[in-house]
């Protein structure tokens, strides 16, 4: 308790100095790409800090306006009892963290957690070794048993004996295993597609619903929820350090690409979930290469809401400069660069007629940021081969990939395993 009361002092000595401040000076959601989604994030930017602090006084002075997320300790009010709760958070000493999930709903979890059990996409497995808890899972979804060694390299070369940890569930068939996950004794469970609600009601343990995919992160250079886990695990150091690094990279990429005119850039069709008519909507890394996504329309297609079903005959009339093939299944594909450029009814195409139809990595059962940075070095060099001359993709892939997994050799095995295009 005098731990508590001696924080508490200090967090009302700073504030006192600091609750003067101009609103200007305090960073808002508008600066941002996103909004953290925790509470005790006040000012609802990316980050909780002491400008959270500043905030929090400054609603309870009524000198701003409240914020839902300023009720750090989730009462229903604000007072200064959420100023000494956003004080725990940034000092990472809160014994709770109420967060809100992928699906709006909101989330108390115990803290510290230390045992995790996933039925959801390998991509949280993915953030968690980035952060440095591996040692946190005791339940793995079903694929990183079943596939890890060719689907999901980064993973199994990596950590290969979360291969034999328990299947905690599936992201797609069947859900969570319940009786499993109860066994594990975890203290968060993450799931994908699944009755989050119900799997909290069955085993009493806080379940979290992650986003099936985050393919605005790049778009954005947001990576939302690498920082919520770094909250989430108390590795909110390594997650801060991981977005610098991504950030950094993602400049040297756009420093060159923001220069090129409109006029120059490739337009881009990028064929995804192994079909040739299934496309993104929207996919971060094309843009930041310096390429023109051309699909703008087309009806709603399966797996997700940022995906369009079109026509052949509208592909034709995008007359892509490059079309580039989402590879998900190693050593096979539902189409193949092969097939476009066999296609009679393609060949006006410029990217058929030049042969320019490659392989790229896309997500693989969720979105992996440090992947998804290397696309955007892949596809510079893919669509603009004179300004990226001297760039080395093999290198700056596995020098980003050990950055981030702390094995060398990833992105060679996984140019080998997606049929990526190599440069001699």
């Amino acid at each position: 308790m005098k731990t508590k009361n001696k924080l508490l002092t200090a967090i009302v000595l700073c504030t006192l100095f600091l609750v003067a401040l101009p609103a200007t000076s305090i960073a808002t959601a508008q600066e941002d790409d996103y909004v953290l989604d925790i509470y005790g994030n006040a000012n609802e930017d990316d980050t909780i800090d002491m400008r959270d602090v500043t905030f929090t006084a400054r609603i309870i002075l009524w000198l701003e306006d409240e914020t839902d997320l300023a009720d750090a300790n989730y009462d229903e009010e604000v007072d200064i009892f959420d100023m000494m709760q956003t004080g725990l958070i940034i000092l990472g000493r809160e014994s709770e963290l109420t967060v809100i999930d992928a699906t709006d709903r909101t989330v108390t979890l115990n803290m510290p957690v230390e045992r995790i059990a996933s039925s959801s996409m390998p991509q949280d497995i993915r953030t968690i070794i980035a952060l440095g808890a591996t040692d946190k899972i005791v339940g793995v979804p079903d694929a990183i048993p079943a596939n890890a060694a060719d689907s999901y390299p980064a993973i199994y070369m990596s950590h290969p004996e979360l291969t034999e940890l328990p299947i905690a569930g599936s992201p797609y068939y069947g859900g969570p295993n319940i009786e499993v996950i109860a066994s594990l004794e975890p203290d968060l469970i993450l799931v994908s597609y699944a009755d989050a609600d119900a799997v909290q009601e069955a085993t009493g343990v806080p379940t979290i619903v992650t986003p099936p995919s985050d393919m605005e992160a790049i778009a954005l250079k947001g990576f939302k929820w690498l920082k919520m886990m770094g909250y989430v695990l108390n590795e909110q150091a390594r997650a801060e350090e991981l977005s610098s690094y991504f950030h950094d990279k993602l400049d040297e990429v756009i420093d060159v690409t923001s220069d090129i005119p409109e006029n120059e850039k490739a337009k881009v069709y990028l064929a995804f979930w192994g079909k040739l008519t299934w496309t993104p909507a929207v996919y971060g890394p094309v843009e930041k290469a310096g390429g023109i996504l051309v699909a703008d329309e087309g009806a709603p297609g399966p797996y997700s809401p940022n995906m369009l079903e079109v026509s052949k005959e509208q592909i034709i009339a995008w007359n892509p400069d490059i079309i580039l093939i989402h590879s998900f299944s190693p050593g096979t594909h539902m189409f193949s660069i092969e097939d476009v450029l066999s296609d009679p009814d393609l060949w006006s195409i410029p990217a058929v007629a030049n042969e320019k139809v490659y392989y790229t990595k896309g997500f693989q059962f969720g979105w992996d940021p440090a992947t998804g940075v290397i696309e955007c070095f892949y596809m510079a060099k893919l669509f603009h081969p004179d300004e990226f001359a001297d760039l080395d993709v093999e290198e700056e892939g596995n020098e980003i990939l050990e950055e981030v997994y702390g094995v060398d050799g990833i992105w060679t095995e996984m140019t080998e395993k997606f049929e990526l295009y190599k440069w001699e």
